[in-house]
């Protein structure tokens, strides 16, 4: 099974583009900040012969259009809600990572009937009050520069868009990919060097403005209270080496979910599915058969 074409469909929230495979139970897989449905490669080789896997890209991300409302995770997860609706999922399991986490977990509570298990890669919850209110104080912060900057970048959009394929040529050169995976993966050497340009031409491609909206979701309250009224089994998946949600913020997550269980893999930072894919996509295959 090779990685299928994105599709496009026009919702309320704006065009939105996913990709579609396999036969079974539907998957329903939501890439993170910068990224795109790209990121679940793996899921489209591993779960086809037993799911139906759909990967989306978020409005503003990868082939889908920068939405008209602020890309906040409010508009995130209408969004992904709208595409469950016309793509008809009665039932569902839902999985994401990292900023997709937030917005898995949003669309489970939102649909309690309908969502059948739940996977939170690569995300997590302050690990004490104190970063609590930090993370209070960022997203307030966030939420006031991106109100401020949208204009501006709405009127650079076309800009941005104009010099994508020079900007993509500049940032794919080696080592720049390699270099800019350090930030996010253990051991950036290990991974192919197609993995890694994907992974630069992505955020590449991600809209300005809905890239600084969704950043308001670190510290988002509705967070917490989406994690409290996850009732379906839950599994949380991490790196030892994540800096950005180190173990323990994995831990606190899992403290505050009803029915959770958590994976931490060895060797391996903030984007498993591409550091340890094989690990990775049986763990999830077993949860999701259990």
């Amino acid at each position: 099974m090779s990685m299928p074409a994105p599709r496009l469909i026009d919702l309320p929230t704006g065009r939105v583009a996913f990709r579609r495979a396999g036969e079974g139970p539907p998957l329903l897989l939501i890439h993170g900040w910068g990224g795109s449905s790209r990121h679940w490669l793996g899921a489209f080789f591993t779960l086809t012969s037993n799911y139906d896997v759909i990967a989306i890209d978020l409005p503003g991300f990868g082939y889908s259009s920068t939405p008209r409302a602020p890309a906040r995770l409010r508009t995130l997860t209408a969004a992904t809600l709208e595409l469950i609706d016309a793509l008809e999922l009665d039932e569902f399991a839902v999985g994401g990572h990292s900023l997709g986490a937030a917005v898995a977990m949003l669309v489970a509570a939102a649909r309690p009937d309908a969502a059948t298990r739940v996977i939170l890669s690569s995300f997590g919850l302050p690990r004490s009050p104190g970063e609590a209110e930090l993370m209070g104080w960022l997203h307030v912060s966030l939420l006031t520069s991106s109100a401020l900057w949208a204009p501006w970048l709405d009127l650079w959009e076309p800009w941005q868009i104009a010099m994508r394929p020079i900007t993509q040529v500049a940032w794919t050169v080696p080592p720049l990919p390699v270099v800019l995976a350090g930030h996010v993966v253990h051991n950036p050497p290990e991974i192919p060097y197609a993995a890694l340009a994907v992974g630069v031409a992505d955020l590449i491609a991600m809209s300005a403005r809905a890239g600084l909206e969704a950043a308001s979701t670190t510290g988002d309250p509705t967070v917490i209270a989406a994690s409290q009224a996850l009732s379906v089994p839950t599994l949380v998946i991490g790196g030892r080496e994540d800096r950005l949600f180190p173990p323990d913020a994995a831990r606190a997550l899992v403290r505050t979910l009803p029915r959770a269980g958590l994976v931490l893999f060895d060797r391996c930072a903030h984007v498993p599915m591409v550091e340890v894919p094989g690990p990775f996509y049986s763990t999830v295959g077993a949860f999701l058969m259990a």
